[in-house]
């Protein structure tokens, strides 16, 4: 699974090089991803009723992402949905998960020191 899930997180890299004006990607998780959460928690994630998981991705720099595992709606597969949705859906994330933004906060310090990818400006 491991491979799998590597093959779904490297398109979303391929995503970021093609729309570099984009922030945020918002797509239906891939199984392979759902198995090692799964894995983690040692049981089911989503279980309402007419929601799918969801990954939501932060792109904060060339080849440094964040990712969140979010509910969606079924009939939906994130294509829609737009840059001013998506950091709106990723602030109320954030809000309800304050470790995250607390990630993000320390990422974004390590994104720009030396060796870092926006070090000096970066890309």
């Amino acid at each position: 699974m491991a491979a799998d899930a590597e093959r779904i997180t490297d398109a979303d890299r391929k995503f970021f090089e093609r729309f570099p004006h984009r922030t945020y990607r918002y797509r239906r998780a891939g199984h392979p991803e759902m198995v090692q959460l799964e894995a983690v928690y040692g049981a089911s994630i989503f279980t309402e009723v007419g929601t799918v998981p969801f990954i939501l991705i932060k792109n904060l720099a060339p080849g440094v992402r964040m990712r969140a595992f979010l509910p969606g709606p079924a009939d939906e597969d994130g294509s829609t949905a737009t840059e001013t949705e998506l950091a709106a859906l990723w602030h109320d994330h954030c809000r309800r998960c304050p470790s995250v933004a607390e990630r993000e906060a320390q990422l974004q310090v390590a994104i720009r020191l030396p060796g870092g990818p926006l070090f000096e400006g970066g890309v």
